[in-house]
């Protein structure tokens, strides 16, 4: 209609109020008071006895658009509250469904597992935990053509597949690494009932925000898990690591993300062989502290081989394996006794390191004032200034970074234990093991803390102390 008003084709417009018309008062009036009138357009309002060619019946329509949209926006409102309510009663008020569940036709609320698409839910879960990302997982379902989740809802459970009658489905078989993420990103498939997943912005506009961790309403155990929780939160910590393709390979090494330096907090990086001119020098493939990598200086080298951690971990998982295994009761009297020790001594010196980092940081701070004032005052040339500037700078926003990893470290301090049931449950499904494959890295080991070496970089002399820590029960070491 608005488009025939500008092509000068209407010369009158009736509704039957002014709600009718619209509820955003800066829209409406800008078309009655402006558009309309430029226009040459009469417009009518019949309940609210409004006419443009009457100015005393026009005067209070200001009003009556402000108290329209009021309406609105105090509608909007209590609908949202409805809908709140009925969240935290735990009651599902989107009729999405997740991609492995269908609604119990008796029941609209529970959600049952589909056989079928769980099975895929299961696949993708379990390349993760073997290595690949969402890219590579999208690749491989493409290829195999298994069917995304929508095309799967079109086929089987059409009555709840809502957003592919509206776009359609071109490619039902090409799987993005969105698609993927999504899957991977759901609590649900653990058993939990998550909602409030969105949070509308506007209702005009209708955006919506993801909500934040601590604005979700989650009910635990509400349905049957897909994913049981400790691959689930094994896939989240994997997929936070950045793994970026080596400059001579084709995938990242499987120890990426695990190596901690035992200094800063950082992480290890995966250094190859250099080249030049057809030679090789420093041939052993191994792992650097990223701030000394990067940033020469702000840490030392924490230099190993990969060969050495290699060697160093199959041992390690050999040793508990055999251990828990063969010696279970005795397993779990060691376990007791160096929980709560191992915690503690971890816990201090954690906190020793952070004072250190703390107080660096505030004399960092203390100089960079100082330097803008003697920059201010004209006591430093600019390119003096340039120079300090981005030496402080950049070293702060390394402090900050390992300040933040071991204030999250102290602050789970208290909410870690060792739970050696679950590791016990986890190492049954590993028998004569002979070589490390990157699923037993990704479910056995949590973190590798690697301390700076002594006597040397090479040598019968170099010594270097290497911390496995492995899931569900910390650094364990076989007596």
């Amino acid at each position: 209609m608005i488009k025939a008003v500008e092509e000068n084709k209407v010369s009158t417009v009736i509704v039957k109020d002014m709600s009718r018309f619209g509820r955003d008062y800066l829209k409406v009036g800008f078309y009655t008071e402006i558009l309309f009138k430029e226009k040459g357009v009469r417009f009518i309002a019949i309940n609210n006895g409004i006419d443009s060619e009457k100015q005393a019946e026009s005067d209070f329509t200001p009003f009556l658009n402000i108290m329209n949209e009021w309406y609105a926006r105090d509608t909007s409102r209590k609908i949202q509250s409805i809908f709140r309510a009925r969240m935290e009663e735990g009651k599902r008020v989107s009729p999405s469904v997740p991609y492995g569940y269908y609604r119990n036709p008796k029941n609209k609320q529970e959600l049952l597992v589909d056989k079928e698409s769980a099975k895929v839910v299961k696949r993708i879960y379990r390349l993760v935990i073997e290595g690949y990302g969402v890219t590579q997982i999208a690749d491989i379902l493409t290829k195999d053509k298994v069917l995304i989740p929508s095309a799967y809802a079109e086929i089987h459970y059409p009555e709840n597949n809502h957003s592919s009658k509206k776009r359609g489905i071109e490619d039902p078989y090409f799987w993005t690494p969105t698609t993927v993420s999504y899957i991977l990103e759901k609590q649900e498939y653990m058993g939990h009932t998550v909602l409030g997943k969105t949070i509308c912005l506007d209702y005009k506009t209708k955006k919506r925000r993801k909500a934040e961790e601590d604005e979700l309403i989650i009910f635990k155990n509400t349905h049957e898990a897909i994913i049981d929780e400790e691959t689930w939160n094994n896939a989240q910590r994997l997929r936070k690591t950045v793994r970026r393709s080596p400059k001579y390979g084709t995938t990242s090494h499987p120890f990426t993300g695990l190596l901690i330096c035992s200094d800063c907090g950082g992480k290890l990086s995966y250094r190859e062989p250099a080249e030049h001119k057809e030679k090789k020098y420093d041939c052993d493939y191994c792992f650097v502290c990223q701030h000394y990598r990067h940033r020469k200086g702000s840490c030392s080298m924490h230099y190993i081989k990969v060969k050495t951690v290699n060697e160093i971990l199959l041992k390690s998982i050999k040793e508990i394996t055999d251990f828990a295994k063969e010696e279970k009761q005795e397993f779990l009297k060691v376990m007791n006794k160096l929980s709560d020790e191992k915690r503690e001594e971890k816990y201090q010196g954690d906190k020793e390191k952070l004072e250190k980092l703390s107080s660096r940081n505030e004399e960092l701070t203390t100089l960079i004032t100082k330097l803008y004032e003697d920059h201010a005052l004209g006591k430093i040339p600019v390119k003096h200034f340039d120079r300090l500037f981005n030496i402080y700078d950049t070293e702060q926003q390394d402090l900050e970074k390992q300040i933040q990893y071991f204030e999250q470290e102290i602050e789970s301090y208290h909410q870690r234990k060792v739970d050696t049931d679950k590791f016990l449950k986890m190492i049954e499904k590993y028998t004569d093991i002979e070589e490390l494959t990157v699923p037993m890295i990704n479910e056995y080991i949590e973190k590798v803390v690697v301390h700076e070496a002594t006597g040397g970089r090479k040598g019968k002399d170099r010594k270097q102390q290497v911390d496995v820590y492995f899931n569900f029960i910390g650094n364990c070491q076989v007596p």
